[in-house]
């Protein structure tokens, strides 16, 4: 495989992986400053801050001698009741994050622009000159210790170079790259299924990791909803690797099995010499009652359903008042969520089909595999899909001949016994099936008719990162095929290197292309964002696209003020004006269809669902035509309209 001409620095397994978080997280701020902001995101900052508010009350409150005074119902829940249907870990960090690193103009003009109260000029460490980048920075940091997690996941499978590619592979997909350079919880919660996936699979050779699981899987908890289900991939993939562990039992007072029970696994335990107390029967010795008998419950698991719950509810003040009744508020919030509209193949979904349109229920169905056929770059998945077909195809080596197709740094242990604290000591780990389920549980949970319909790539992202891993599988693959063909020395040592470096670039192009639109990105099957607007695929959401178009605005702000912003929450208007983009005192009529004619300019969101709002600026301003147009390569995703006398005519603006 990709074993010849290693340099000398592999044998330091830290220096790798903290090259590519350090440079994954350099490129993500090289361009973070041309990715608007997000309508959640900007929900987000606020409550980011609120909870920092939190955090001086009670610094406060020890100061003056009543530190418990901070931990009140009443106080708690005027900083944590904000945006409380999310998990607070990472607003949280993204609130600590801006109090350390901004920096600081919030007194003067800026001062009333906050959601807590600022009583004077901030010290800081002004990292960043940007607000925003600073709320920014935990996120930015996370997805590059997502990467380093995929490399260091990947050399249980692949050597060193392939390892490489799959971490490059991981953030270099464009979906995942923009919402890996935002303060949301999309790219959060994927780098914690990939942590808790990694501690769950060492816990399976190491108790100490079965207890990190716990911890980790609190951390997910507390970073969104999504956590709910990794335990049941996790699941799945410890009953397929202990398969063999099932047997059938007689109840109390049975004396013997039914043939058809004892034909199976059970029978092995005959072939052992009676060991595990399970025989073939006797011809007409048949049981009144069989049980059962699955393997033992592993120790990752027990941590998880323990410690996973001490973690959530120690980092969620909110919780610490009424625990039951507000996660279940947290539960039933999620488990009972409105349907988004969303566009999928030329169709607006926001309600579910009609039990009769069988047809309807089916397509639905495909949005998830459909989606990511379309916008992972082709050459990702080509690879993906050759490391699928090498784990299918995977055996233990019986000889020097008969290499295995990945390196088997975890092969089972002579001599070895399973026990809960160490499950997987005596069996193969199965890493094909670990990685199928974690890549096709995200993927069919948005497929089931019960799931409420929800918009874009960023609800099964955490299916991503595996799927990188699988390419990093087929990429080793290719490697090793490419050496049977190479006889130089020299150029086998160089091959691996150069085979990572040129299947990655693609990748690289692609996704450095789609910014800062990487939402409306589609791949070279679907015709890049053109052939993805024409297939009537998802095009935007969250109103981010409006940022190039602000300096268009600042400069033709109207006499009267009066500005609609159409899906541009408030909350982001005036991060805008703290960020220096938009000038203080920026107008803002408001949201909904009525207050469109209040205003003398304004921007509309191209999303099908939103077709409406231009029609209304039509009819409002009596002119059909737009002052100015955000396209990104001819595909428009915002316009504005002005009243009165429409200006020159302009090329839209590029990205």
């Amino acid at each position: 495989m990709d074993q010849v001409g290693q340099p000398q620095g592999w044998r330091r397994p830290w220096i790798v992986p903290l090259a590519l978080a350090l440079a994954t997280s350099g490129w993500l701020l090289a361009v973070e400053g041309s990715q608007g902001l997000a309508r959640d995101e900007a929900q987000y900052f606020r409550a980011g801050e609120r909870y920092w508010g939190w955090f001086e009350a009670l610094a406060d409150a020890v100061r003056s001698g009543k530190p418990r005074q901070a931990f009140s119902r009443a106080v708690v829940d005027s900083y944590w009741s904000d945006n409380h249907e999310h998990p607070p870990l990472m607003k949280t960090l993204y609130g600590l994050s801006w109090r350390l690193f901004h920096r600081c103009d919030c007194v003067g003009a800026k001062q009333g622009l906050h959601p807590i109260a600022v009583h004077g000029k901030h010290r800081t460490l002004p990292l960043f000159s940007r607000e925003s980048t600073a709320f920014r920075f935990p996120a930015i940091l996370l997805a590059g210790l997502g990467v380093a997690l995929v490399y260091g996941f990947a050399r249980r499978f692949v050597g060193p170079w392939a390892a490489a590619g799959a971490a490059v592979l991981s953030v270099a997909q464009p979906h995942y790259f923009f919402h890996a350079q935002i303060s949301c919880f999309d790219a959060p919660i994927a780098v914690m299924a990939l942590l808790v996936g990694w501690a769950y699979w060492k816990s399976l050779r190491s108790p100490r990791w079965g207890i990190l699981c716990g911890v980790f899987y609190g951390f997910a908890l507390a970073t969104k909803h999504n956590a709910w289900l990794i335990p049941c991939f996790l699941v799945v993939h410890y009953l397929w690797m202990r398969r063999g562990d099932f047997t059938w039992e007689p109840s109390k007072g049975s004396q013997t099995l039914p043939r058809w029970c004892a034909a199976g696994e059970g029978a092995r335990e005959s072939a052992r010499g009676g060991q595990g107390g399970l025989s073939v029967p006797k011809a007409g010795g048949l049981p009144t009652r069989f049980r059962l008998r699955p393997p033992r419950i592993p120790l990752a698991f027990v941590s998880m359903a323990s410690l996973g719950p001490v973690v959530l509810f120690a980092l969620w003040p909110w919780l610490w008042h009424a625990p039951v009744a507000r996660a279940r508020e947290w539960v039933n919030r999620h488990a009972q969520h409105e349907h988004y509209n969303f566009e999928y193949l030329g169709q607006n979904w926001n309600l579910p089909p009609p039990p009769a349109q069988a047809g309807r229920w089916l397509l639905r169905a495909t949005f998830p595999f459909v989606s990511t056929g379309l916008t992972v770059p082709v050459t990702t998945l080509a690879l993906a899909a050759t490391g699928a077909l090498v784990l299918a195809r995977r055996r233990r080596k019986k000889g020097p001949e008969d290499e295995p197709a990945i390196v088997n740094l975890e092969p089972p242990e002579q001599g070895a016994r399973a026990s809960w604290l160490r499950p997987g000591a005596d069996v193969d780990l199965a890493p094909g099936m670990f990685l199928a389920v974690q890549i096709l549980g995200p993927l069919g949970t948005l497929a089931l008719p019960s799931t409420p319909i929800f918009g874009g790539v960023k609800h099964f992202l955490t299916a991503m990162p595996f799927l990188a891993m699988l390419a990093g599988v087929g990429l080793a693959w290719v490697t090793r095929q490419a050496a049977t063909l190479v006889r130089p020395t020299r150029l086998r040592q160089a091959l691996p290197a150069a085979l990572a470096g040129l299947l990655c670039l693609p990748a690289v192009a692609e996704t450095q292309r789609s910014h800062p639109d990487g939402l409306g990105h589609y791949n070279l099957l679907a015709g890049g964002f053109a052939g993805g607007a024409s297939l009537g695929m998802n095009r935007q959401f969250w109103g981010y696209s409006v940022l190039p178009l602000l300096p268009w605005i600042k400069a033709h702000r109207p006499p009267s003020n009066r500005v609609y912003w159409h899906d541009v929450l408030h909350d982001a208007v005036m991060m805008y004006v703290r960020d220096g983009r938009l000038p203080v005192g920026i107008g803002d009529v408001g949201v909904g269809e009525s207050v469109v004619a209040q205003s003398d300019l304004g921007i509309v969101i191209l999303e099908k669902h939103f077709a409406v709002y231009e029609y209304l600026h039509w009819e409002a301003y009596q002119t059909t035509r737009p002052a100015q147009v955000y396209a990104h390569e001819g595909v428009p995703f915002v316009v504005a309209y002005q009243r009165g006398a429409p200006p020159p005519r302009q090329e839209p603006l590029p990205p």
